[in-house]
């Protein structure tokens, strides 16, 4: 038994080093091009595309759960030695997809067109109307990577995920250098054309079930775990939606600066939770409660001394490197560095928040998100009142998050000891 555990242990830390890699590689390119592409357009017109942007957040939350229960109950039912059942999730899945997400974005296309015929801004039309093409591919890459990451083959998610992250910086800075604005979006289409390309194996053995009790079942089990994700993706973007709201796109673009800090110093953090997420559901399958609150304690204790440093060092070296390579939005560097300490509490909650859904007790973890939303709109618009400026925003937006990581783990503490 020592011995199985100790393979076990030196897969889990094989799998965080494979998709570990293969996302720092990914996110040292993406930072590089996005300085890039952010200087050759200036603040006004990435703020465009910011605002933009958020729709691919919420555009993939139109399959209604189904690759969520796919992810959760995959590894359920192989923890069971049940692979005939895990087969028939994918097939079910994989078929919901061409159901309500297509038509989504038929509806989504043809909005996108009568956009051309209302006086907005040009940037606004364009850009939907590539956003509604690129929806096509969240949702196909979207189930490659959500198979792979379920069969806790992270090799190749591993893999597919730096293939569509280095296509889309080469063929996004080319682009933007070569027709401006629209290639970002371009850019990223032919990427996620790519991806679909090199994981076309995933596809292979499906059948076609056209059943909408199948259906029912999986929305039934992901729903919850997707709304939880909506929930999450409106927390940690409500700070945009408010600045959109209240102030310019040039204000957008130039907080854009601490966005692209946060997102590139929250992949460690989101690697663990991917690599832990299907171990955790096996380990609740197995009712395994006292090995999961020592994987808690280990992970967010080497966790919190690792990201302390990056967070220290982040700090201090950002108002240096805005001013050397991204002169244009210095306006943005108070802000960036209020986001940078206000991601430290951020990175401690990604286990609470897995266990949470593997136990589906989705009603806690939406009503914290809730709160925690309401406390960031709260106090944006009251710092805004005494300080009409960005970094206003990013310090309600820090003040949240540090709320929102001690309610998730307090929580997690609660009902983890309800078991033992």
């Amino acid at each position: 038994m020592p011995f199985l555990k100790k393979i076990r242990q030196n897969k889990m830390i094989d799998n965080i080093l494979s998709l570990g890699s293969a996302t720092l590689l990914s996110a040292i390119l993406t930072f590089l091009v996005g300085v890039a592409t952010r200087n050759i357009l200036g603040p006004e017109q990435y703020g465009y595309y910011l605002t933009i942007s958020l729709a691919f957040t919420f555009i993939p939350l139109l399959q209604l759960g189904t690759l969520n229960a796919m992810n959760r109950e995959v590894p359920f039912y192989l923890a069971r030695q049940d692979g005939k059942r895990a087969q028939e999730i994918r097939n079910s899945t994989f078929s919901f997809l061409f159901t309500v997400p297509l038509l989504s974005v038929f509806l989504l296309i043809l909005g996108s067109i009568c956009l051309f015929f209302i006086g907005i801004d040009m940037e606004y039309k364009t850009g939907i109307l590539f956003t509604s093409f690129i929806s096509i591919f969240l949702f196909l890459t979207g189930y490659i990577e959500m198979y792979y990451k379920s069969e806790q083959n992270f090799r190749v998610a591993s893999k597919l995920m730096f293939i569509k992250s280095v296509s889309q910086c080469v063929l996004t800075l080319i682009l933007v250098l070569w027709i401006g604005y629209e290639g970002l979006y371009i850019g990223m289409l032919l990427a996620l054309m790519i991806e679909v390309l090199v994981g076309r194996k995933s596809f292979q053995n499906i059948r076609f079930i056209f059943d909408i009790e199948k259906y029912k079942q999986l929305i039934k089990v992901g729903f919850p775990i997707l709304l939880v994700g909506l929930v999450w993706s409106l927390m940690i973007a409500i700070d945009r939606i408010i600045i959109a709201i209240m102030m310019t796109p040039e204000d957008v673009g130039n907080y854009g600066v601490g966005m692209l800090v946060f997102s590139t110093m929250m992949l460690l953090p989101q690697v663990i939770g991917q690599v832990f997420y299907p171990k955790i559901v096996e380990l609740v399958s197995q009712k395994k409660y006292l090995e999961i609150k020592k994987y808690h304690r280990k992970v967010n204790k080497n966790l919190a001394v690792v990201m302390a440093i990056i967070v220290f060092a982040g700090y201090f070296s950002i108002p240096f490197f805005i001013e050397w390579f991204m002169p244009e939005y210095v306006k943005g560097t108070q802000a960036a560095q209020i986001l940078i300490l206000g991601i430290y509490p951020l990175t401690l909650v990604g286990f609470a928040a897995n266990y949470f859904n593997s136990i589906n007790n989705q009603k806690k973890y939406i009503t914290i998100q809730t709160i925690t939303i309401l406390i960031n709109i709260t106090l944006s618009i009251t710092f805004l009142q005494l300080n009409f400026n960005i970094s206003s925003v990013a310090i309600a937006s820090a003040m949240s998050f540090t709320f929102y990581f001690l309610l998730m783990n307090s929580y997690f503490v609660k009902s983890i000891n309800e078991f033992n």
